[in-house]
């Protein structure tokens, strides 16, 4: 394998694929478009050959970028659950204790968590569902509650 080859080169080559765009894949990666665009072509660089090509209506691979999404899919996906496991394992995995008023817990909740867990795949997130009265009283007892009510309880 060509040392060359970075885990952003891997990653923002799957994100183009994926959003068919160069513009939404930068949005996705926190990056530029230019830089997004730099790093595509260094990756196409160290390949010897173009991966994909760039009309209005999105990208298309080459069938050469046809081979090589699917070994750079494999090879993320592999890495992310080796990093998943380690992090698991120690202490470096963290936990969210979130608390939900009934009122949100069914409208607000599976959409906030489904977010917060793709920012934060390592994250344990516990919730705890109830009125408001327990959900003071578990805060009061020292629990760290994140509230999904329009205002946020500080976490430790």
């Amino acid at each position: 394998m060509d040392r060359r080859i970075k885990f952003r080169h891997l990653d923002a080559f799957s994100a183009i694929v994926r959003a068919n765009s160069f513009k939404v894949a930068a949005n996705q990666l926190n990056l530029t478009q230019p830089a997004i665009s730099k790093t595509l072509r260094e990756l196409e660089e160290i390949l010897g050959v173009v991966v994909m090509t760039r009309s209005r209506a999105g990208v298309s691979l080459t069938p050469e970028g046809e081979v090589f999404l699917q070994f750079a899919e494999q090879s993320t996906a592999a890495l992310r659950n080796g990093l998943r496991s380690i992090r698991a394992t120690s202490s470096v995995a963290g936990q969210l204790k979130v608390g939900a008023l009934p009122s949100v817990a069914t409208s607000l909740l599976p959409k906030a968590a489904m977010i917060f867990a793709e920012q934060s795949p390592d994250t344990r997130v516990e919730i705890h569902e109830g009125p408001h009265s327990d959900l003071t009283a578990r805060l009061r007892q020292g629990g760290s509650i994140w509230w999904l009510d329009g205002w946020a309880a500080p976490m430790p």
